[in-house]
């Protein structure tokens, strides 16, 4: 294993390992507070900073770290859908400007001429050195191959300063059939110099053949959100998806800091045990502290599997006022 713990006081550069390359505005492998992998991974669909990290007390900018893709599965790099699975963000944390803020992003990076390898990056946006945000984070990909006819993905970026709350997306042709449309937050932006709540819905609506209504809503200290909607024909052979919610839960106890449940599969989706991919789509949580919050999969088998929502800190139920996330499960994976 091969760790490499970045040193340097560079915020943005580029740098290329395994022919991946790093666009500009991207960490790069000698930022400070910064820690990448070279060793290369499993495709799992899930990434964590713990993965990588020597020292995981400390909050900092982030990490990275090599993946193997499936063996001539792919003839370009895929499509990818990214969605953030769990945070724990501090609320103290400033930007490279000095504003204080929680300011994280998902990046998936390939590179045109490598389908054997892919890099997925969690790292604290706009920050400096000094930076200290990410206590711990994961996040989920789920791929599809480029010009796919039965998948697509769309990503978003919304502006919430400016009031953006609706955005029209067409699909590049009219589909056949009815089409699922999951969506998944994938990295956002909270000021945090007052005590307001951190809270963040995103969902899909107008679904139709030529394409779909995105929504999003956020308190008044969001200010930026990205979104990743997922597009499937309704039915596919050997998949699932939908949502899992606190407010799924009959009743809340007090002295419980798990809010859990289980979802059932319909009838005869699987003849094997799926692999479940899962990120948030909505959480409501107290500010002034710092941001904790995780979507969690567990017990899963061809008839479904049980799921957690949790946060941590004093009075976690306090904290967490509501939250939801979306999955999708696959059987051909």
């Amino acid at each position: 294993m091969r760790i490499m713990t970045l040193l340097a006081k560079c915020n943005t550069a580029s740098t290329s390992e395994l022919g991946l390359s790093t666009p500009m505005n991207r960490l790069e492998n000698g930022a400070a507070g910064f820690t990448h992998l070279s060793e290369a991974g499993p495709d799992t669909g899930v990434f964590a900073l713990s993965e990588v990290r020597e020292n995981r007390g400390q909050a900092d900018r982030g990490g990275s770290r090599i993946i193997a893709l499936p063996q001539q599965h792919y003839e370009k790099p895929p499509q990818i859908a990214k969605g953030l699975k769990a945070f724990d963000l501090s609320h103290e944390a400033r930007d490279c400007d000095g504003k204080r803020a929680i300011d994280i992003e998902l990046c998936l990076i390939t590179h045109p001429k490598n389908t054997s390898t892919m890099r997925p990056m969690i790292q604290a946006r706009n920050s400096s050195s000094n930076t200290q945000l990410i206590h711990d984070a994961e996040m989920t990909w789920m791929e599809v191959k480029q010009r796919a006819s039965d998948c697509m993905v769309f990503t978003t970026t919304w502006n919430l300063e400016d009031g953006e709350r609706k955005k029209e997306v067409k699909f590049p042709r009219p589909q056949k059939g009815n089409v699922e449309v999951v969506c998944w937050i994938k990295d956002f932006r909270f000021r945090t110099w007052d005590a307001g709540p951190y809270s963040c819905d995103v969902w899909a609506s107008n679904v139709t053949s030529d394409g779909f209504t995105a929504n999003v809503s956020g308190g008044k200290n969001a200010e930026r959100v990205t979104t990743t909607c997922i597009v499937y024909y309704k039915g596919k052979p050997k998949v699932a998806s939908g949502t899992f919610s606190t407010e799924d839960l009959e009743a809340r106890q007090e002295e419980s800091f798990s809010n859990s449940g289980r979802i059932d599969f319909p009838k005869d989706t699987f003849t094997k045990t799926p692999t479940v991919l899962v990120a948030l789509n909505q959480f409501d949580l107290a500010g002034g502290r710092d941001m904790s919050l995780g979507a969690y999969v567990s017990n899963v088998d061809q008839q479904g599997f049980d799921w957690q929502l949790n946060t941590r800190g004093d009075g976690p139920n306090d904290a967490l006022r509501s939250a939801e996330a979306s999955y999708v499960a696959l059987g051909f994976v």
